[in-house]
């Protein structure tokens, strides 16, 4: 009798402790469930958090942009009407015979180097509050980028062209990652580069396709350098455009091939922002 009651208090203790195991391998099982529903909230939250950094990102600088472009609509009269102001030496006749027109063109050079001034400002505060953005440490680099800013301005030491130069070559790196990234986001999306590789013998990065095209710069510039005769230059004589028996002097010749270096014609870049202004408002 002693041994069955025995082996009856066994079976009873193993049952027992059969269904305490099977009572710890549901707690656990909750509890790992209970886990990983909150890792999935918290990536959720720290997914959600990010969306909305991302979001108010993209909206601060869809302002911004639409700002800068704003101005640079507002300033579109001014840079026109720009190109008719008085060359050398007839601006210093004005401005000598006439005090009133010396003083207006002293304060139209002085508030246009401040506008100057307060966009190199703005462009150097948002350069510093981007984390992408490093200055370059390595010397030869420093000074190549110098010799290149150098050979932009020409040599002719203006420091505001200077300081425009080097805030450019600043932003030349994360330019270029910039527009690569999103010119190949663009053409997976589109299928844009299936065709391109039928059209070209090698892919190649839109910022390389820029910068080969900008190689020769000048040839750029000329294509926006205007001819006195396009502009009524105040105080400019009109030249003759023809001599006797219609034929053209050596300066008219050369005139037709290329422009004032005084005289910028912008027009088509600011056609191209404005095309882009009103696609974005209607779509």
């Amino acid at each position: 009798m002693e041994k069955e009651e025995d082996d009856f208090d066994d079976e009873h203790d193993g049952r027992r402790r059969k269904k305490m195991d099977e009572k710890k391998g549901k707690r656990k099982m909750i509890m790992r469930k209970m886990i990983i529903k909150i890792d999935i909230l918290k990536n959720l939250k720290r997914h959600k958090d990010e969306d909305l950094l991302k979001g108010q990102a993209v909206k601060n600088q869809k302002a911004l942009w639409d700002k800068a472009l704003e101005f640079r609509f507002l300033l579109q009269k001014a840079f026109s009407n720009s190109n008719r102001l008085p060359q050398e030496p007839v601006r210093s006749l004005f401005c000598d015979s006439h005090q009133v027109v010396s003083t207006a063109y002293s304060d139209l050079v002085d508030s246009s180097k401040r506008i100057l001034d307060s966009l190199a400002e703005l462009q150097e505060a948002l350069l510093e509050k981007n984390p992408s953005i490093v200055q370059a440490t390595d010397s030869k680099s420093g000074q190549s980028k110098k010799s290149e800013s150098s050979k932009n301005i020409d040599g002719d030491g203006d420091e505001d062209w200077s300081q425009i130069s080097q805030l450019l070559s600043r932003i030349a790196t994360f330019r270029d990652k910039s527009i690569n990234k999103w010119q190949r986001k663009t053409e997976v999306t589109t299928g844009a580069a299936a065709i391109k590789s039928k059209l070209h013998a090698f892919n190649q990065n839109i910022s390389e396709q820029i910068a080969s095209y900008m190689r020769d710069p000048s040839r750029v510039v000329r294509q926006m350098q205007m001819r006195k005769s396009a502009v009524s230059v105040f105080g400019a004589v009109p030249e003759e455009k023809n001599t006797a028996k219609g034929e053209e002097t050596q300066s008219e010749a050369g005139a037709q091939v290329d422009g004032d270096l005084e005289l910028l014609d912008d027009s088509e870049f600011y056609q191209q922002l404005l095309k882009e202004f009103f696609i974005q408002i209607y779509t």
